[in-house]
């Protein structure tokens, strides 16, 4: 993929077929497929090659609901490579039930089930920098990676096994894949433009057609851009943000005709339920620690935690909820300094801290390598932390603020709600896991107060910068703004890729769910698009 700069370029050079806004995993997982099949695409970002000293005007957002862990900031980046700047290679697969109707959960469903994305799961799985795309979670894991199950299984009436992959860099083996560094691996039919803020989308006069994207650079300069296809990939609340601010034909915003857009925001809910004292885990991180499986693509590490059973949240009409350890590495964790060391990023003080304890380098190594489970790390603490779904509501929104950001874009407001049936699930679930561990044999975790049954005191759990909903996917356009095949409805010509068409958002991180359907919508588009070096072909119907 050409990488360039909006300054650079010629107008010559603002018509594509396809025009992606937005350089994330979303963005940059549909120009790639779009890309290898000989379609012509630019991807937009508005940030640069890294992320500037102007980045918190221009994702700064007005937070008058919830109390946020970034209360002034927009989840993801603007750089290119958007969110997986930051993220954290963590990924899961949604349960079925998640796709379901569930009569305990208001506005639950989606016009999709899983097996919709099945077949586009191995595909996710390598634009990931994954191993697997699916047959990793549950029971499923131990055939899987060559493992006999324990035989002290989680009570399925209550909670089952749930594992987490992590995502690997082919260049950095210490790092979770940056979309950012690899976009010139990419198909030469895809470009790239950073420093170009799309600020308007121009529809026809009915606004059931885009014909061209605004786009203002450095300076304020204003130029345009016209496809015959448009993929929005801002994230969950940059893409119902543009979609509000381009009113000028198009009033209360384009897809907006029902009041939809920026409706239903959902995050997932995270934080320290219990805790474990190290010297007393042992037992307890051997029984949900980490794996290492080999695959065609490498070997990948697992992190096996646990979930609701689907029964259990039938039963007691709960949302869906994870829990997992997580352990707090001290500040001289050899393993740590050796990390620091093999990137190239040593401090003074780790070789010290190597040489201090290299009884514990050499059992990691063996662990690693021969028994092919989790790294021991010197410790100062471990936590039991629980990650919730939230439940869809109207009223958890993204309107336009009247503040603006550099180039005069309202900025968004952000009025995330919370509920008490996620409060509820959150205490049961840690209320199941203490029980479970005391017939397992395992330590007693020591729950926070707040997580106790029975507690009114708020939970100390906050967003996990997972945006999701504000364009939710739905068959019916009085419910939702894009429809099964994630094109706004209304707008023959316009989707929108990333995990804002959630219409429901489970306990996972939602980076794998957001690729699929990504590869998804590129099979969509090719099947519509044939590959043609004439970006100004006849309209898409």
């Amino acid at each position: 993929m050409l990488v360039e700069d909006l300054r650079t370029v010629g107008d010559d050079a603002l018509r594509t077929q396809v025009c992606v806004i937005g350089s994330g995993p979303a963005g940059l997982t549909v120009a790639a497929e779009l890309a290898a099949a000989g379609l012509q695409v630019l991807v937009l970002e508005s940030g640069g090659l890294e992320i500037d000293s102007d980045e918190p005007a221009f994702t700064a957002i007005e937070s008058i609901g919830a109390p946020r862990a970034e209360p002034d900031r927009i989840a993801g980046n603007r750089v290119l490579g958007g969110s997986s700047h930051t993220w954290a290679g963590r990924c899961g697969v949604l349960d079925d039930l998640d796709f379901a109707n569930r009569p305990w959960v208001d506005r639950s469903g989606w016009p999709i089930d899983a097996g919709a994305l099945r077949p586009c799961a191995d595909r996710a799985a390598a634009h990931a920098g994954l191993g697997h795309g699916t047959g990793f979670t549950d029971e499923e894991f131990w055939p899987l990676s060559g493992r006999t199950a324990p035989p002290d299984s989680l009570d399925p009436a209550s909670l089952r096994p749930y594992f987490w992959q992590i995502s690997r860099d082919a260049a950095d083996r210490f790092d979770c894949k940056r979309w950012g560094q690899h976009v010139r691996d990419v198909a030469p039919t895809a470009r790239v433009l950073v420093n170009a803020t799309v600020t308007h989308l121009d529809t026809d006069a009915t606004g059931a057609h885009v014909n061209s994207v605004e786009v203002t650079g450095a300076g304020g300069r204003v130029r345009t851009v016209e496809a015959r296809v448009f993929v929005l990939a801002g994230g969950g609340i940059a893409t119902p943000r543009l979609l509000l601010a381009s009113r000028r034909i198009v009033v209360g915003g384009i897809g907006n005709r029902y009041d939809q857009v920026g409706r239903y925001l959902m995050d997932h809910r995270c934080g320290v339920v219990a805790t474990l004292r190290p010297a007393d885990a042992g037992a307890a991180l051997e029984r949900f620690g980490k794996y290492v499986v080999k695959s065609a693509r490498g070997r990948h590490t697992f992190l096996h935690g646990m979930a609701l059973s689907p029964a259990l949240q039938r039963r007691e009409s709960l949302v869906n909820c994870a829990l997992w350890l997580q352990e707090v590495p001290a500040s001289d964790d050899p393993w740590d300094s050796v990390k620091r060391l093999l990137r190239g990023r040593p401090r003074w003080r780790d070789v010290r801290i190597m040489l201090s304890d290299t009884g514990l380098l050499l059992d990691g190594a063996r662990r690693r390598l021969v028994d092919g489970v989790g790294i021991p790390h010197r410790l100062a603490g471990v936590e039991v932390r629980a990650m919730v779904e939230q439940t869809p509501d109207a009223d958890s929104r993204v309107r336009l603020s009247n503040r603006t950001d550099p180039v005069g874009m309202p900025l968004p407001q952000v009025d995330w709600r919370i509920s008490e049936q996620e409060d509820r699930t959150v205490r049961r679930a840690t209320e199941l896991l203490v029980g479970e561990f005391a017939r397992l044999g395992l330590p007693t975790p020591q729950v926070v107060p707040a997580a106790l049954p029975g507690s009114t005191d708020p939970l100390p759990l906050t967003d996990w910068a997972h945006p999701s909903g504000t364009t939710r996917m739905s068959a019916d356009p009085r419910h939702g703004v894009v429809d099964q095949h994630c094109r706004v409805h209304g707008v023959d010509n316009l989707y929108i890729a990333g995990s804002s068409v959630f219409p429901t958002n489970g306990h996972v991180n939602p980076t794998l769910t957001v690729i699929a359907l990504a590869v998804r919508l590129a099979d969509t588009l090719r099947a519509a698009l044939p590959a043609t070096a004439d970006p100004s072909a006849a309209r898409l119907h």
